[in-house]
């Protein structure tokens, strides 16, 4: 019996330590998570419109000359066949991700005289549903963008009648502190599992055509805000995300600072103390496709450190050309992350892209993978530091800042990049903060 009983035991140890190492030999799958950004989308957009009138009037003109595809237009913003395609792509490549990050500017680019509150409302609410629609069950992190708002770039401090509004229509995705902290100033946080936290900013209260908190130091305190919930979250051992519409630096295709000069500086130095549980930043805003290293110190760049964070720039979904700048337009993309579920590190991405030019030529809408990131790259993830590996190989070699400055916009053919272009290129990317990038144009 006692025999028996030993026999039993030894069987049972052996198929306990079996399953051990069958659980620690299985690969544990990484995360993803689509990235949406600008869609802009127009929904008076009608086949045949007057490109100068961005395609929402058919006029003489687009009568007797081919007026504007069904597909889309790079003067004007996103059609709905367009919208639809990329929401089917995105559910044909990854329909179940983790979550979805989506940063706002809805409302087509219009002048004031053509919106109004109820118009803007409507266009994020459209959106939310569409996003629903599509990705029923699936958690939504949004951000506010500078064309969510009425007049357009406008948002003050709350409560307004847009945060009010948008609080409610995204109340079935957020938790009551995070409907608290928005209604007062479009921002919040999320726990999204333990250990894994969210921070959504409004960098719209920043943003250089914002003239509603240009005599404040800090709108709606959230800069404090801001520091708080990162010291509470370094006490609780988490990881955090920052997501946001308007990225801080310098907009390399529009050559301007995007925040106003007191705010961008300020707004980096935010995160200086807390480099070490932040993973990563992630906005859009800019229609391209870029990156931003960061330093807790501004100058430790002169002695060549190792930057301390990264800030990823998806472009937008619209391929609107904005006439009145010397700014090429952009080709529509899509982004799916990849991360590690474990350390909530970022891995990879893969941007998806379709050619406007072709799909109005052939009449079908045809999503493909651009690149890879770590491919395109060379690197083993999208770490800080293997993204200044990246930067490295960029300023390098000619080849594969010229292949980034294409991919900028979205491979829209370009007629290349002479040499302030590059500097223009490098600097933004290495020097988000002000005084860097100035002195980046002259010493490269």
């Amino acid at each position: 019996m006692k025999f028996r009983n030993t026999s039993i035991l030894s069987l049972i140890f052996i198929v306990i330590f079996c399953y051990i190492s069958l659980v620690i030999s299985i690969p544990l799958k990484n995360g993803k998570f689509w990235h949406i950004t600008d869609t802009h989308y127009d929904f008076m957009y009608i086949e045949g419109g007057d490109e100068d009138k961005q395609c929402r009037e058919v006029t003489y003109k687009s009568k007797y000359e081919k007026g504007a595809s069904a597909i889309g237009n790079y003067k004007c913003d996103t059609s709905f066949e367009l919208l639809q395609s990329s929401f089917e792509y995105m559910v044909k490549q990854e329909e179940k991700p983790d979550f979805i990050i989506w940063t706002g500017d809805d409302p087509p680019h219009l002048g004031n005289s053509q919106l109004n509150q109820t118009l803007v409302l409507q266009s994020i609410t459209n959106m939310t549903n569409l996003i629903r629609g599509y990705f029923p069950e699936i958690p939504i992190f949004p951000s506010i963008g500078n064309h969510d708002s009425y007049p357009q770039h406008q948002i003050g401090v709350g409560p307004n009648w847009l945060f009010e509004n948008v609080a409610e229509l995204w109340s079935p995705f957020l938790s009551n502190e995070s409907i608290e902290t928005f209604k007062l100033g479009g921002y919040y946080t999320e726990l999204v599992s333990e250990g894994f936290r969210i921070i959504s900013l409004n960098t719209v209260f920043y943003y250089n055509e914002n003239r509603q908190c240009l005599n404040m130091t800090d709108p709606a305190g959230q800069l404090l805000w801001l520091n708080q919930t990162l010291a509470n979250a370094s006490d609780a051992g988490e990881r955090v995300w920052i997501i946001g519409h308007v990225p801080p630096g310098y907009n390399e295709k529009y050559d301007v600072f995007n925040f106003h000069k007191q705010f961008n500086d300020e707004y980096l130095f935010s995160f200086s103390q807390y480099s070490d549980i932040i993973e990563f930043h992630i906005y859009g805003h800019e229609h391209t496709d870029t990156f931003r290293l960061y330093y807790d110190n501004p100058n430790d760049h002169i002695n060549d450190i190792e930057p301390t964070g990264i800030m990823f720039l998806s472009p937008s979904l619209t391929p609107w050309m904005n006439q009145f700048l010397p700014a090429l337009p952009n080709n529509p993309g899509l982004r799916l992350y990849e991360y590690n579920i474990t350390t909530f590190s970022l891995l990879d991405y893969y941007q998806f892209w379709t050619n406007l030019t072709d799909n109005i030529i052939t009449g079908n809408i045809d999503w493909q993978l651009e690149y890879r990131a770590t491919e395109f790259f060379n690197i083993e993830n999208l770490s800080p530091v293997s993204m200044y590996e990246a930067y490295l190989l960029i300023e390098s070699i000619t080849s594969q800042l010229l292949q980034f400055h294409f991919y900028n916009s979205v491979s829209y053919p370009t007629k290349g990049c002479d040499e302030i272009c590059k500097k223009i290129q490098l600097c933004s990317v290495r020097h988000p903060f002000t005084k860097g990038f100035k002195e980046c144009l002259v010493e490269i």
